[in-house]
């Protein structure tokens, strides 16, 4: 570091959009195939489980088609894992009330897969943005 100068490894725009794209990929992938909640036997996916995720799943394949067209997709990214995390954090009620009886819902791997892409996907597509806003 010659002159006092301080540099940050920061990943290439290239490398950023390529990780956002495998994690959006990965988060629609995760809320269609993956079991997101268990009630005993039933495990249903994200798609099945809940309306915020089918809008997750939507806004990640947008945000998938907006890096391939080389636009920017912050705010579909930023939703996507906004959405995730409250369905994360708030598991959706399926109606089940036995006299009183509360049931619970468990959370499954694919929850913690898609919450984790959803992340992922969030911070790679922010590192350009933030790029770009950067005066020098």
């Amino acid at each position: 570091m010659s002159g006092g100068e301080e540099r940050q490894a920061r990943p290439s725009p290239r490398l950023a959009r390529g990780l956002a794209l495998a994690a959006s990929a990965l988060l629609a992938l995760a809320i269609l195939l993956a079991p997101w909640y268990g009630l005993g036997a039933y495990e249903p996916t994200g798609w099945e489980a809940s309306w915020w995720l089918r809008v997750a799943c939507l806004l990640a394949v947008a945000s998938v088609a907006l890096l391939r067209l080389g636009r920017g997709a912050l705010v579909p990214a930023a939703l996507a894992c906004a959405l995730v995390g409250a369905r994360v954090l708030l598991p959706p009620d399926f109606g089940l009330d036995f006299d009183g009886l509360e049931v619970p819902v468990e959370r499954r791997w694919g929850a913690w897969a898609g919450l984790a892409a959803a992340a992922l996907a969030l911070l790679a597509t922010a590192l350009p943005a933030r790029r770009a806003r950067r005066v020098p």
